[in-house]
């Protein structure tokens, strides 16, 4: 199944899913480069289509069933799926379609960055 990943550095991740199947995002994916270590990531955004379901998983918990299509601006909310999340990401679409979401991120680094 086609997946890609968007990393920004101290700032949030964008996952883009295709077709039918399930990708395992984990969360060593969301990182910009070795010297983060991404330790949870949160899920604050997210838009989709499809003709059948789209399921999303954390530690064998399902924490979020989408059928149809639609957006969900959780940060507008003040909120985000933060269940298991320091467990990877798994996302199953059934049928077809696809998921645009954003995550934010908790990380370390093993060299400090300066000059922010």
């Amino acid at each position: 199944m086609p997946f890609e990943i968007t990393n920004t550095q101290r700032s949030a991740s964008i996952i883009r899913v295709a077709d039918t199947g399930t990708t395992t995002v984990a969360l060593a994916n969301l990182a910009i480069n070795a010297n983060e270590t991404v330790t949870s990531a949160n899920i604050r955004r997210l838009t989709w289509s499809t003709n059948g379901n789209i399921q999303i998983i954390r530690n064998s918990v399902p924490v979020l069933m989408l059928h149809n299509s639609g957006t969900m601006m959780l940060d507008e909310l003040n909120h985000t799926v933060a269940n298991n999340n320091t467990s990877p990401i798994v996302i199953t679409i059934n049928t077809g379609g696809s998921v645009v979401m954003e995550v934010t991120k908790t990380a370390t680094y093993a060299t400090e960055l300066t000059g922010m």
